[in-house]
């Protein structure tokens, strides 16, 4: 990436398909009402409808991005909620990508959201070998159970067979910031991670996310990196329809 500033308009593929972008057929956006308990967002068919959204959440899905890889935009970015459901066109079932493209569109023409990508140096977490060694199982490669997933506040990873990156990967889902494999371990393992998401473990029996890293030999180092972030220039409140 050169040291110019992406500029763009939030379209599909952001702006590097020649044809016309993807797009739902119909769109309905109206606020949440309050108080807001829960967002989430479903898709089944052609059909997806999203309920309390905001629209940072909106831009993550769009994008797969990181929390901290959104910034910017007006103040209302993560305090208005809204529920939206869409239709997608024909009768088949867009894959997921088209799925993201249509939202990319729906951002670009009912948010009118326009944002650039840049490189910018946040704190990270390097994942790297602690000082007595990695304790990693040999893989299973006739097993097929891998998973990560949280259940309340606790956040629980198995893996039968898979790389460090894929261990860096779930721990940045959880974590305040990105972590990278710097580990220097090539290949496959078996490893399993239970750990809490709270700030503290008082409510949870699970260790913090560090020491349950620590327990496989592993540490996380807090540093600095240059990371891509989406940088939110502009947006404007859908009219409700």
């Amino acid at each position: 990436m050169t040291g110019k500033l992406r500029i763009l308009t939030v379209t599909a593929a952001i702006g590097l398909q020649a044809q016309s972008p993807l797009a739902f057929d119909a769109a309905s956006i109206k606020l949440h009402p309050e108080p807001v308990y829960a967002s989430r967002s479903d898709a089944s068919g052609t059909y997806a409808t999203w309920t309390a959204e905001t629209l940072r959440d909106l831009v993550v899905e769009a994008y797969g991005l990181k929390y901290y890889q959104v910034t910017g935009g007006p103040h209302w970015v993560e305090s208005d909620h809204f529920d939206i459901s869409a239709r997608a066109p024909g009768d088949t079932a867009p894959t997921h990508d088209e799925f993201r493209q249509m939202i990319q569109t729906m951002l670009a023409d009912r948010f009118q959201v326009k944002a650039h990508r840049e490189m910018k140096e946040i704190p990270v977490y390097a994942l790297v070998v602690g000082k007595n060694g990695p304790k990693l199982k040999d893989p299973d490669m006739n097993s097929r159970e891998g998973y990560a997933m949280v259940d309340n506040k606790d956040f629980h990873i198995v893996q039968s067979h898979a790389t460090m990156q894929r261990l860096a990967d779930h721990l940045s889902d959880s974590a305040d910031r990105p972590v990278l494999d710097k580990t220097g371990l090539a290949g496959l393992y078996a490893y399993k991670l239970d750990f809490s998401l709270g700030n503290s473990t008082t409510d949870s029996d699970l260790p913090a996310m560090s020491t349950a890293v620590e327990q496989l030999g592993l540490r996380l180092d807090p540093q600095k990196a240059p990371v891509e972030i989406l940088i939110i220039d502009s947006a404007e409140k859908p009219s409700e329809n």
